[in-house]
């Protein structure tokens, strides 16, 4: 396997890649931070009554909070991080879930990712907070190397990233490769079911993955496939029993929003393309298409 210091340069990232780096740097801001929230711009887990409604800020809701970071705490749960362990957040985002885990289980933790403007939000993030002693942002490109030594770090998060990645196989590898004898991976992925069609996916899958500048969208069993074929022990795979669905509420608030925008002479091309990309990903998850999945994975003691 690669060493750490085998790192690809910014300018030598994939045609997928560079695909999502774009989108994310256009869209972050406004529409992630504005339109989502500003620290987790993941989907939410939400108990009864914590979905925003009427016109509550969704920014200001504390039960969109609670869902947010409960997203978080599951993904975690099996990883059984200790205060010291080193965590590594591969596609970090705006650095929200890096400083969530320090601030809640003292662990020290790098995020890694693919876009720059991204990395500086996460950056100012961690100075407003205090938490430059725990935390740290470094740029990476997680389609093809973690800029980490061999059996380094203890565990490796990643909320909602690994469907972007233009080879998920190498990514599983690298988690691999950085992960101490029994370290453990947790993540969160946009997914499909296992039994979805090729003419499904050809029609309701393809043009969310080109919307959002997806690579492909895998099932529970090619997931698994790829975890294990990287070396990974598969220690559970879960959905969320109906607690995501309330996503498509917000989904909806948001695409009626762009709509009174444009209504209102706001007929801009940025809009236009936040409401197709809303779309397509509301109606293929309405009709079963489309599923958020979370799974935990561990290198095996022996290796």
């Amino acid at each position: 396997m690669a060493s750490s210091e085998n790192a690809p340069s910014a300018d030598s990232i994939s045609e997928q890649d560079r695909k999502a780096q774009a989108h994310y740097s256009l869209a972050t801001k406004p529409f992630y931070l504005d339109a989502w929230h500003p620290e987790h711009i993941h989907f939410g887990v939400f108990e009864p009554g914590e979905c925003p409604e009427g016109s509550e800020p969704m920014a200001e809701s504390p039960g969109f909070r609670k869902a947010l970071e409960r997203t978080i705490e599951l993904i975690i749960a099996p990883l059984d991080i200790q205060a010291g362990h080193r965590i590594i957040d591969a596609g970090c985002g705006i650095g929200g879930t890096a400083i969530y885990l320090a601030e809640k289980l003292g662990c020290a933790i790098t995020g890694v990712n693919i876009t720059e403007p991204q990395l500086e939000i996460a950056r100012k993030k961690v100075r407003e907070a205090g938490a430059g002693d725990r935390v740290d942002f470094k740029w990476a490109d997680c389609s093809r190397h973690l800029p980490f030594d061999d059996a380094s770090v203890d565990a490796v998060v990643n909320v909602e990233s690994g469907c972007h990645y233009g080879d998920r196989g190498q990514y599983l590898r690298e988690v691999f490769r950085i992960l101490k004898p029994g370290g453990r991976t947790g993540a969160m992925d946009w997914m499909v079911p296992d039994d979805l069609s090729s003419g499904q996916y050809a029609e309701h899958i393809q043009p969310l993955c080109d919307a959002w500048a997806v690579q492909s969208l895998e099932s529970e069993a090619t997931y698994t496939r790829l975890l294990r074929e990287a070396g990974l022990e598969v220690v559970e795979f879960e959905g969320f029993d109906g607690k995501d669905g309330d996503n498509l509420k917000l989904l909806d608030r948001n695409y009626q929003l762009l709509s009174l925008m444009l209504l209102s002479g706001l007929d801009v091309a940025p809009f236009r393309n936040s409401m197709h990309c809303i779309e397509v990903l509301r109606s293929a998850w309405r009709k079963g298409h489309f599923v958020l999945k979370r799974y935990c994975a561990k290198k095996p003691e022996a290796a």
